[in-house]
């Protein structure tokens, strides 16, 4: 005889009232902490704490909220598994996360954990209030760890281990299926875990992407609108203890490779709160779900479907019952018949593919540019046409804008060329990629302007004010092109030196830069050399700047640093071979008179040998020169 299944479930529901089942069953779970015990109430069809050898699954089952749901939603559970024909090897264990105002309505007692609303679906600890103290808090995430460790300890033959839940508790399931550490430590036992969340109000997002619109034919994701939507239990921000002991990395990688199974009514049209953070992964569950199931594959990849499926529940609305009474719940929780309901990832979305443009960062105006759009790709299909377009820069003309590889002569002027990329799929989706190239521009060099300096002196050749208007490193080479020949050395730094003749000269030198492209500017510096003691820009019998002692033998105080009438930017310190020794930055000196003391130590901190150092005072337009001596 047929019996209709809506009568069948109210026949199982008097005969387990008939056994006395309450809301809140008398058997519990204990935990032991410092000696100090508390317990959980559960309901199941047998003890977890026996063994049983006949025993070959296992299936816990998360209720929805509140916890007086549990007894309900247990008696479903036992319904559909009495009609699986699965019972004599399944061990179901069902249990109860209540509230502090179950305490005391059911006469829980007082060593019963208990939550705050619905923080036991996110692996929160359990509370301690004045009303209800209790010696210990402990995380729901915890009390499932505990029992899965006690199924495989006292059932020697157990093969699987399916963690299902409704509403709440399937987001318990969502979250336990990434962050749960029994499954990990438990791994080399050959058991095999599986996860059941059914009608789910709320998901854990891995990174701060939601879907941009929800009523699109293809979902696309990108940065919440909501400051809250990655705030966990929603996302990855401050993650609460269980989690954080888990660890970002491995939730991820450990929901990635988990074996779940979606099931979502075809009418779960609620789920609606004031909460932006829920509200944004979708308006209701039934969208939150399939956004979801597309949003893996946005973050992992269609491997992800290896593990993950999804089935919609046709006629079904938020109800535990017409979920597991289906032939997809009881083969999704019981491994028997077979569900053909499960949507093809392939038929539910299509990923608009990936744009990746690429070339030279700068170029010297007048080279080939070569732009590249090889790195794009399209994760669900292929690449059908590329578009290439300049957005911005001086004009130039685009060779082979329809080609994967593309060319055009960088144009003369300042700032940059501006590129943009456009890839089609084979489903008419777009990835969009925008480039710059920048446009070279050439060095200026300075070689410091002329000198006049007296007989058999060290001269300083400074270049250090030649400028690369790009930032790139410059290339130094100085060169004598007039009068008596000298040794030049450090010839290729920004300081160079050499010893001035014992009679009346006039020597110049071409300064030579070059970019890091090969553009290059020159300069010229001319040396007076004379018998007068007079060192025009170089060195001035009335400089005001004070180097006290000079000669010195432990520390040179440098003063007056106010009274050459440009401001003073750096101090610099070289040798006789221009060799720099030690720096000082003035950009952010408050006070003008301020002393600089120098101990004639270098940049590494070791003692300089005795002899004569060049003091070289910068500004952004002038500088100048005082020699020192340093007598160890």
């Amino acid at each position: 005889m047929n019996i209709p299944l809506n009568i069948y479930r109210f026949i199982f529901s008097l005969f387990f009232l008939g056994f006395s089942y309450s809301n809140f069953p008398s058997t519990k779970i204990q935990y032991v902490v410092l000696g100090d015990t508390l317990s959980q109430p559960y309901f199941r069809n047998l003890s977890l704490n026996d063994t049983h050898e006949n025993i070959k699954y296992a299936v816990i089952h998360i209720h929805g909220s509140p916890g007086s749901y549990a007894y309900e939603q247990y008696n479903n559970m036992v319904t559909a598994l009495s009609t699986s024909g699965m019972q004599d090897s399944t061990i179901l264990i069902a249990p109860v996360f209540p509230w502090q105002d179950n305490i005391g309505e059911n006469n829980l007692g007082d060593d019963v954990l208990f939550w705050s609303d619905s923080e036991w679906s996110s692996g929160d600890l359990s509370r301690n209030t004045q009303s209800n103290p209790r010696p210990f808090r402990i995380s729901s995430y915890s009390t499932i760890d505990t029992i899965y460790h006690r199924l495989v300890e006292n059932n020697a033959n157990l093969k699987r281990i399916v963690l299902t839940g409704h509403s709440s508790g399937s987001q318990m399931v969502v979250r336990y299926a990434a962050g749960g550490r029994a499954p990990e430590s438990l791994s080399e036992t050959g058991v095999d875990f599986i996860y059941v969340p059914m009608n789910t109000s709320s998901f854990l997002y891995y990174n701060e992407n939601r879907v941009l619109n929800e009523d699109a034919e293809v979902f696309e994701f990108g940065p919440s609108p909501c400051g809250s939507a990655n705030q966990y239990r929603y996302g990855m921000d401050n993650l609460n203890q269980y989690m954080e002991n888990t660890g970002e990395e491995t939730i991820i990688n450990n929901f990635q490779h988990a074996n779940l199974t979606y099931l979502i009514a075809q009418y779960d049209f609620g789920g609606q709160t004031s909460t932006c953070a829920r509200m944004t992964q979708g308006y209701s569950r039934l969208a939150r779900t399939h956004i979801y199931f597309s949003y893996l594959n946005y973050f992992y990849g269609d491997t992800v479907f290896n593990t993950h499926r999804m089935a919609e529940i046709p006629g079904a609305s938020h109800d535990h019952g017409m979920m597991i009474f289906t032939e997809c719940g009881k083969s999704a929780v019981f491994g028997v018949g077979s569900c053909d309901l499960y949507v093809d990832p392939d038929d539910l979305f299509n990923q608009g593919p990936i744009a990746q443009a690429e070339s030279e960062q700068i170029v010297n105006p007048g080279q080939l540019v070569t732009i590249s759009a090889t790195g794009s790709f399209d994760s669900d299909g292929t690449i059908e046409t590329y578009s290439w377009t300049q957005v911005s820069g001086p004009p130039t003309n685009i060779e082979h804008p329809d080609s994967v590889v593309a060319q055009f002569i960088m144009p003369t002027g300042e700032g940059a060329v501006g590129i943009s990329l456009l890839v089609f799929d084979n489903e008419g989706a777009f990835g969009a990629d925008t480039i710059e190239v920048l446009i070279n521009q050439p060095p200026t060099a300075n070689a410091g302007g002329d000198q006049q300096v007296g007989f058999s002196s060290v001269v300083l050749l400074d270049a250090s004010t030649s400028v690369d208007p790009d930032g790139g490193e410059i290339s130094f080479g100085w060169t004598q092109i007039e009068g008596a020949p000298v040794t030049v050395f450090s010839n290729d730094q920004a300081v160079a030196t050499f010893y001035s003749p014992m009679s009346g000269e006039t020597l110049s030198f071409q300064l030579s830069i070059i970019d890091e492209l090969g553009l290059t500017d020159k300069d010229t510096a001319t040396v007076y050399v004379s018998s007068l003691a007079v060192t025009g820009n170089y060195e001035k019998e009335n400089n005001p700047i004070s180097l006290f002692p000079n000669p010195f033998n432990s520390s040179l105080s440098i003063g007056n640093l106010s009274g050459l009438g440009f401001k003073i930017e750096e101090i610099v310190v070289y040798n006789v071979v221009g060799k720099k020794i030690t720096e000082w930055s003035l950009l952010n000196q408050k006070n003008k008179n301020q002393s600089v003391l120098w101990d004639g130590k270098d940049e590494s901190g070791f003692e300089i040998k005795s002899g004569l150092y060049f003091v070289r005072f910068k500004g952004s337009k002038k500088s100048t020169t005082r020699k020192v001596t340093y007598l160890k």
